[in-house]
């Protein structure tokens, strides 16, 4: 082996074995989601704005999205390359896969929970194209496999590989460190499971024959792959000695301060909120002046506001914990353990919506921050008790002695979802508010001024920071009359996260007809049905329209290869043998990330919802056991909620506990208990 290969390897070996997610508590929570879940975004991209780049496409619709840095990816979302780019994905696992020029690979589940054991499964299908995969298993129970034309691949913890689906339905796979398994063949009765070890080659072939042979290094890809990987230091990497708290918070946190703090910022220890990051800020980089959720994008994902980033260390800082500003060290981050899309706090004023950093102030007991413009002067409820000093806002504004019932807000879930770790500082700085620590009163005055503000069409701008306004530049005397005091005061929507999601899919909707206005004549994105979904959508009644039913050796049509198409008897999922010899199906839901068995009207969300008695798939049918045999492996789901099946099959030994429902890790409003 050449020398430079030697070290390539050794790298990868490292970037692997890296103790950030063996020190690092594991999962995070979702905010309003699944238990336990990651997420995955684009980590690199070589996108030019140019029209041939990288492109996110998400299931049910809409416009393809640039795959920009740090757009968020989930379950149902494709990710396609064009014929000169290429693009990286990592997820909050550690796992890290490249996507070759002129490839096209769709995330069907991460972590969707097995029908018939505590196995979590995590499908990604290579419909054409090349990858690099660097595998890192979530843990245990994960089941992650790569599905090609004709080959189902399972990888193992700590891999790496190349994997190639060619436009001819054969599959070429490369184990450069670990071990993969494949399984091919042309029915489900004529399988065929080989194992690939380190510095080993197996190509399957269309006729589904195959070949092995020793790793044929130094192919393009692999050699581009080489030099990411030989920069990652630069590119990715910073040293770090990282605070001992931080490396009890989850293993994505734990990544982002080995690998990024102090490329970006730097960590600092404050004796009221303990251990800080504070980022390095370049006026030349940032010349708008810099502030939380100001530069980078907004994009619509499942019904949820996700914030892109447009700072190459964004991902996690935005997602996992909460930026607060502070007189004496301005804007830092207080690293967290649950995830959302964005944690702000949405406003609306007259044809402009505006977000601002959720703080610790907002989980304070009784602080209300929607603020209006009423003749000049900025109005600021307080319920509870005293404003401790001058109002903030243009002339110190007025105090308000009550609030009526329609100037609330549906109750936010950030409300109730103080994070365990925050609870030290949280307690910390409100002692401090309530001492009228001058610190404390200072940040607080400062919380409206750090609105950000766009009108309503510019809402999907790709860069924010150019069409964002504050409060003092809102143009009030275009479209912005002053309110009086009145049932018309708070021209508040009752659930503004919602709002704002309402109005990015209405502009998304306006930007099409006017596409389509101007030129009639293009062509319209046309998108194949996704791998292995049938045509029909799964309706309750789907047993009684198979007269084969469950239990019998109903006949099937052998399952034709075609490009870019992965038969579904290639499965590593122990719920498809089963599956086989009951004669029913098994089904995949990227939409809401979960396993399915229509004919038994079983999904993967009846056990994740399970009280008490579980729902399980078996050679017999359907059977109940108790819900913590599934535990915590069947906690994963989409970010969006989704219904039950409802209903047992006449193969079910017990009936009591089907559709039962979990509380959610979080709720509506309502006060911390600390």
């Amino acid at each position: 082996m050449r020398q430079k290969g030697f070290w390539v390897l050794v790298a990868c070996v490292a970037l692997l074995a890296a103790p950030a997610f063996l020190q690092a508590s594991g999962k995070y929570r979702v905010l309003d989601g699944p238990k336990n879940f990651y997420y995955g975004h684009i980590s690199y991209t070589e996108a030019k704005g140019d029209g041939n780049d990288p492109v996110v496409l998400r299931e049910g619709g809409g416009a393809p999205e640039v795959a920009v840095l740090n757009l968020p990816l989930g379950p149902g979302d494709t990710i396609r390359t064009t014929a000169d780019r290429r693009c990286e994905i990592q997820f909050d696992s550690g796992t890290i896969i490249r996507l070759d020029v002129a490839t096209e690979l769709r995330i069907e589940t991460i972590l969707a929970q097995s029908l018939s054991s505590a196995k979590q499964l995590s499908n990604l299908v290579l419909s054409k194209g090349r990858l690099y995969v660097m595998y890192k298993e979530y843990d245990s129970r994960e089941m992650f496999q790569i599905l090609t034309p004709n080959a189902a691949l399972k990888m193992g913890h700590k891999t790496v590989a190349i994997i190639r689906a060619a436009l001819d339905t054969s599959t070429d796979v490369q184990v450069k460190f670990g071990k993969a398994s494949a399984m091919f063949g042309p029915d489900e009765k004529s399988l065929k499971k080989e194992d690939i070890k380190k510095m080993e080659r197996l190509a399957i072939l269309k006729d589904h024959q195959f070949q092995r042979s020793t790793y044929i290094a130094d192919s393009d890809f692999e050699l581009w792959n080489d030099d990411i990987n030989a920069r990652f230091d630069e590119l990715h990497k910073g040293q770090s000695n990282l605070p001992g708290p931080i490396q009890k918070l989850p293993a994505a946190v734990f990544y982002f301060a080995q690998q990024y703090g102090n490329v970006y910022g730097e960590w600092l220890w404050d004796d009221l909120y303990g251990y800080v990051w504070r980022p390095f800020l370049d006026d030349m980089m940032y010349p708008w002046g810099w502030g939380p959720y100001m530069y980078g994008s907004w994009s619509n994902v499942g019904g949820q506001m996700y914030w892109v980033p447009g700072e190459p260390w964004g991902w996690i800082p935005y997602h996992l914990g909460i930026w607060q500003w502070d007189k004496k060290l301005g804007w830092v981050w207080l690293p967290g353990s649950l995830f959302a899309p964005a944690w702000v706090d949405w406003e609306f004023f007259f044809g402009y919506c505006g977000w601002r950093p959720w703080s610790l102030f907002d989980w304070f007991d009784g602080f209300y921050t929607d603020f209006a413009y009423m003749n000049d002067d900025w109005y600021y409820g307080w319920p509870g008790g005293e404003w401790p000093g001058p109002l903030p806002g243009p002339g110190g504004g007025q105090r308000l002695t009550s609030i009526r019932k329609d100037q609330l807000k549906h109750p936010d879930p950030l409300a109730s979802s103080l994070p365990k770790e925050l609870t030290g500082v949280y307690k910390r700085v409100q002692a401090a508010f309530k001492n009228k620590d001058p610190r404390v009163l200072d940040s607080i005055k400062r919380v409206p001024s750090q609105v950000v503000f766009v009108s309503k069409g510019d809402l999907n701008a790709p860069s924010i920071q150019a069409k964002a306004l504050s409060w003092e530049k809102l143009p009030k005397a275009n479209g912005f009359p002053p309110v009086k005091e009145g049932p018309n005061a708070f021209r508040q929507p009752a659930a503004p996260r919602e709002a704002a999601a309402g109005v990015f899919r209405a502009n998304e909707v306006v930007k099409q007809l006017v596409q389509r206005l101007e030129n009639p004549t293009a062509p319209r994105e046309v998108r194949a049905r996704p791998a292995g979904v049938p045509v029909s959508p799964m309706r309750p009644d789907s047993a009684a329209r198979h007269p084969g039913g469950p239990g019998t050796d109903r006949p099937r049509s052998p399952e034709a290869l075609q490009p870019g198409v992965h038969p579904r008897f290639l499965d590593w999922n122990p719920d498809v043998k089963i599956a086989r010899e009951l004669g029913v199906r098994i089904e995949y839901s990227g939409l809401k990330n979960e396993v399915r068995c229509p004919e038994l009207r079983l999904s993967s969300q009846d056990r994740v919802r399970a009280v008490g008695l579980a729902p399980q798939l078996t050679s017999g049918g359907v059977s109940y056991g108790p819900a913590t045999s599934v535990g915590d492996a069947g906690s994963a789901g989409s970010s969006g909620s989704s219904q039950g099946s409802g209903g047992a099959s006449s193969g079910s030994t017990a009936s009591s506990g089907h559709g039962s429902t979990k509380e959610g890790s979080s709720g509506g409003g309502g006060k911390i208990k600390n």
